[in-house]
């Protein structure tokens, strides 16, 4: 295990050679996986009709909120501790499963629930699918690849999921299954099934010592509620729209954020993977120029991709999804500026984080969570969808300069 030399000797001055080769790892990893996702989508698209298309996405986008929700703020928490000591990454893990076990358990009955109560068409493959989340207290082992800045073995289990999911969508889509429930059920056990074999590749690595439970526990749960609030306003806007516009106007929105997920992959993966390096850094009082570093190529590629694809998002949409996503192309184009923002803004996020400042980190999540709530139920009645990437632009650039605006607070204190 890594016990940061590397990182030491190398400084802020450069991204440690970890950073990009791991983060190299997990782009190749969702090329994969993002190409896979695109083929299904592109699949689905054409064989479920506008409201099932929508519904699928809905549920996608709900389950995808939901491993924040389980994760429970669990992964950072742990990767802060292995960072700093990397003797106490092994109880940490197993403390955070237990963490982890407990929400996906509160996670199931609620999705549950709420499908029964929302009389949903398909509620018994959504009752099977909100079991799948358990896994995930399993899937917390995999730390140790995370700690180390070591992402070939997670990547390569994940590509070989979305694989299988595209697989799974290949072979319902020859047998004429025209409604989302089983769709989504292949889409979420398929990813439930990496966790389990996560959970097998990483458990010698792990080793048999226990840790405390309070003291992660309270690490966590501020970075839990931040991250599921962080993870709620990409999830407020389906909600809103379902709920304002309906479900065959969020279908062509969701292409369009599908897009979005591929183009801020880079960045994300880049600022996750330099937790550890950043946590030291921060130790070491270089912080700012550490994160200065790691920001200006992700903010250079946003740039030029964005750039590059703003003329062409409705070839762009009628290419992968048909035509009648051509009506998604201006919301597109807001995500495209959004992506900008997100590149310049989650390496800065990261740092706030690195640099223990959680309190903070929680109150810009939340107020972000509070300002895009507001802004698609303001703008959405009005523009559709439009509103909804109006209000993801507005939210990221907040987010982005209130976390900047923490860390010239913490530099001017040091």
């Amino acid at each position: 295990m890594n016990d940061g030399t590397e990182d030491r000797a190398e400084g802020a001055e450069r991204v440690p050679g970890k950073v990009w080769r791991a983060t190299l790892w997990l782009v190749l990893g969702r090329g994969v996986s993002g190409t896979a996702a695109l083929v299904a989508l592109a699949l689905l698209a054409r064989r479920l009709d506008a409201t099932e298309f929508g519904l699928l996405t809905f549920y996608f986008a709900l389950f995808a909120f939901l491993e924040s929700f389980v994760d429970a703020g669990t992964s950072t928490a742990v990767v802060q501790r292995g960072a700093l000591d990397a003797r106490s990454l092994a109880g940490a893990i197993r403390s955070g499963r237990r963490i982890r076990l407990v929400a996906a358990s509160v996670a199931c009955v609620l999705v549950v629930a709420s499908a029964r109560i929302a009389n949903e068409s398909d509620f018994l493959w959504i009752a099977l699918t909100a079991l799948v989340p358990l896994t995930r207290s399993l899937e917390l082992s995999s730390t140790v690849f995370h700690a180390n800045m070591n992402w070939g073995v997670p990547v390569i289990v994940r590509s070989g999921g979305a694989l299988l999911r595209l697989l799974c969508v290949v072979v319902l889509w020859s047998a004429g299954v025209t409604s989302f429930g089983p769709y989504l059920f292949a889409h979420v056990a398929c990813g439930g099934l990496g966790n389990v074999v996560l959970w097998l590749a990483s458990r010698a690595r792990v080793g048999a010592h226990h840790g405390p439970l309070v003291p992660l526990l309270r690490t966590a749960l501020p970075l839990a509620v931040a991250s599921v609030a962080q993870y709620a306003y990409f999830y407020a806007d389906n909600l809103v729209i379902r709920d304002r516009v309906g479900e065959a106007e969020l279908g062509l929105y969701n292409g369009a954020v599908r897009i979005l997920s591929l183009l801020i992959m880079v960045a994300g993966f880049a600022s996750n993977v330099s937790l550890p390096w950043l946590t030291r850094r921060s130790d070491a009082g270089d912080l700012a120029r550490a994160v200065r570093t790691l920001s200006i190529p992700m903010v250079a590629f946003g740039i030029a991709i964005a750039a590059a694809l703003f003329p062409f998002a409705g070839d762009l949409l009628r290419l992968l999804f048909g035509e009648r996503f051509l009506g998604a192309t201006s919301s597109l184009r807001w995500l495209l500026v959004a992506a900008v923002i997100v590149c310049a803004g989650s390496g800065l996020l990261t740092a706030v984080i690195a640099s223990g400042r959680t309190a903070a980190f929680l109150v810009i999540v939340v107020a972000g969570l509070v300002l895009n709530v507001i802004g698609n139920l303001l703008l959405v009645p009005d523009l559709g969808i439009e509103g909804a990437a109006v209000a993801t632009v507005a939210t990221e650039f907040f987010v982005a300069v209130a976390s900047f605006g923490v860390l010239a607070g913490v530099r001017s204190r040091a």
